[in-house]
């Protein structure tokens, strides 16, 4: 199902981006089994969260593959809650998390409207991410989790540590948007 078209420039690329990414899944072997498109608040991220475990368990995904998963969806919902942006004259929620099955992989996609202001240090955060090893990954983890300290908005920046802790595979990218705002999206691989 397609999203519904918009005369907003930014809801047409938001939606291009999403209907791709769900373009690549209609296959027995690669589907879509959870998708959230709009706003979040606490009790939708709930949902969701219950719905992917439920989704995993209907899989006969392992606990562990499951905990991971579980984990990084928990992570990127409240990444979107805390620092996704309304977007355009609408304001519209410009956010989407696609849990999907790819053949023995478990894919998960999120994304949200960022300012363009904090594209650079965000790109600059998730390179040095995925350049880490895992002890490094490990060791980065640790020294935020005693050092850290809370942004602007409740962040401590340990959600993408935790994100590539549990993920085989990380990649993100940015497209923009207008000229104050860019959606950012993340993708991540865990091993089923």
């Amino acid at each position: 199902m397609d999203l519904k078209k918009s005369s907003s420039v930014e809801h047409g690329i938001f939606t291009e981006k999403v209907n791709t990414i769900r373009a690549a899944y209609k296959t027995d072997d690669k589907k879509v089994i959870v998708s959230h498109i709009g706003e979040l608040d606490q009790r939708r991220i709930n949902t969701l969260s219950s719905l992917v475990e439920a989704q995993l368990e209907h899989l006969k995904a392992s606990k562990t593959t499951t905990k991971k998963i579980f984990n990084i969806v928990i992570e990127a919902l409240q990444n979107i809650a805390l620092h996704g942006e309304n977007v355009g004259a609408d304001e519209i929620p410009l956010n989407y998390l696609l849990v999907a099955r790819d053949g023995q992989d478990i894919m998960v996609y999120a994304g949200n409207a960022v300012p363009n202001t904090t594209v650079k240090k965000l790109e600059e955060r998730l390179k040095s991410i995925q350049s880490f090893s895992t002890f490094e990954l490990k060791k980065q983890y640790m020294d935020v989790l005693t050092n850290g300290s809370l942004s602007e908005k409740g962040g401590a920046g340990l959600g993408f540590l935790t994100m590539a802790l549990k993920a085989q595979e990380i990649n993100f990218d940015f497209i923009n948007l207008n000229n104050d705002y860019s959606l950012f999206s993340i993708q991540l691989k865990v091993l089923k």
